[in-house]
Formats: C-alpha cells, sequence, structure tokens
C-alpha cells in the first residue's frame, strides 16, 4: 500500500505542486495586534459563491 500510494502521488500533479519543496518558508512568528478595549477592532469575512438550497 506505501508503494502504491507513493506512486500515486508521484503521478499527481496537484500533489507535486503543494509538496513542502515548493512552498516559500513562512519566516519567524510576529505578535499579534491586541486591542487596547472590547470592540476597538472588528473584523468580518464573507463567503460568496455558495450554491442556493431548497431552505
Amino acid at each position: 500500500m506505501k508503494r502504491q500510494i507513493s506512486e500515486f502521488v508521484y503521478a499527481c500533479l496537484t500533489c507535486q505542486k503543494s509538496k513542502i519543496e515548493h512552498q516559500k518558508p513562512s519566516g519567524l512568528l510576529q505578535p499579534m495586534f491586541v486591542p487596547e478595549w472590547k470592540w476597538d477592532s472588528i473584523a468580518m469575512d464573507f463567503v460568496r459563491g455558495l450554491p442556493k438550497t431548497k431552505k
């Protein structure tokens, strides 16, 4: 099974593109911004293009 997985990953273009050797190093960790007071900083994420359901 290990050999079959290795052969599949070797032949898979998507797998080859996402291999760790093709990614840039992320660098050192950076300190996060901490707001002084609640509601001092607000963020929203919007997800668009989802298919509509019957409900």
